[in-house]
């Protein structure tokens, strides 16, 4: 996702980039912690220019701050990789569970070694790919800080 600062006061406030992978857990956990300033229907899972004007900025950066002092940031940041971890594998979806696939363009079993699942016929947990990072959350924090309130596009 890039993030682009609307009026920013410093350069770290004209752009925050993050990753697919790592945006959505951050902005989850923004949406978790701040209920009064993000509104319900946003559209911050999306790349369509919503964002916060400059008070809202500032207030959600001033939250995370304290979140981040609080020691709060890195509990849950402990608990989230501790979910993650423990999720199940899933059923590969190319093999069908098999481990040998069928020829490409083709899906399900078949006579070919699946490289998508390296044979074994399972394949992490999709959510094993989102992040949430207590390092990023505080890039952030400071993004937010100096932005001038900002879309996400």
């Amino acid at each position: 996702m890039d993030v682009f600062g609307k009026a920013p006061t410093r350069k770290v406030g004209e752009y925050f980039r993050s990753n697919v992978w790592y945006w959505h857990p951050l902005w989850h956990y923004c949406e978790e912690i701040a209920p009064d300033i993000i509104p319900s229907d946003n559209l911050g899972h999306s790349n369509d220019g919503w964002g916060l004007d400059a008070r809202g900025a500032r207030a959600l950066a001033d939250r995370l701050a304290h979140e981040l002092a609080s020691g709060r940031t890195a509990t849950y940041e402990r608990a989230y990789q501790a979910e993650v971890a423990a999720l199940p594998s899933e059923t590969c979806s190319i093999c069908g569970g098999i481990g040998r696939r069928a020829e490409p363009p083709q899906i399900g079993p078949g006579p070919l070694h699946c490289n998508a699942c390296d044979g074994t016929g399972s394949t992490p947990h999709l959510a094993t790919h989102y992040h949430f990072s207590t390092e990023v959350l505080g890039e952030f924090e400071l993004f937010l800080r100096h932005c001038g309130g900002f879309e996400i596009q």
